[in-house]
């Protein structure tokens, strides 16, 4: 009987604290404590003239109590060459080269942001990166702004690119 017992509080008491873990979003801050700026979807370009890269960027970040969500899309292909439906939700896009980075951290600084990007594969080295960007607010509802993408692979080059995103809904 006292085994039972024991063995049914210890159990409630894991199943409470796996219940009330939560996977982390992006970890997102601010100086003035106004992130309401960035919350919403935006549409852009990247391009590295060093790699060759270039493309469109879909990001979508969403409000949260501590932090955000947020992806970034990166299509090998430049948004005047999407199809509208492809346009409308890049997220769903299939094609080759596609990648879906998630967005680690972000911090805005008055009209400044910087961030991290999860660590991804590139294609030009074929070896797992880590992206750095930073950017400005050039009005309300546009950023632009620079990136620098470090390879793990010894011997492969460092990186550098420009965007530019605009905001085409409020969420």
């Amino acid at each position: 009987m006292q085994r039972a017992k024991i063995f049914t509080a210890l159990a409630g008491s894991l199943l409470t604290l796996a219940c009330a873990t939560t996977p982390p979003g992006t970890e997102i801050s601010s100086s003035d404590f106004d992130v309401q700026p960035l919350v919403g979807v935006w549409r852009g370009s990247f391009g590295s003239a060093q790699t060759g890269r270039s493309g469109t960027v879909a990001l979508t970040l969403r409000a949260g109590e501590s932090s955000a969500k947020g992806n970034v899309v990166l299509l090998p292909r430049p948004d005047s060459l999407l199809t509208p439906e492809e346009r409308e939700a890049p997220e769903n896009v299939n094609m080759p080269g596609r990648l879906v980075v998630g967005i680690t951290f972000i911090r805005k600084e008055g009209g400044s942001l910087r961030g991290t990007l999860d660590p991804y594969t590139a294609p030009d080295c074929n070896c797992i990166v880590a992206t750095t960007f930073q950017g400005m607010f050039t009005d309300a509802n546009t950023i632009e702004g620079s990136f620098t993408t470090v390879p793990s692979k010894a011997g492969a080059s460092v990186s550098t690119g420009v965007w530019k995103v605009t905001r085409v809904k409020r969420l």
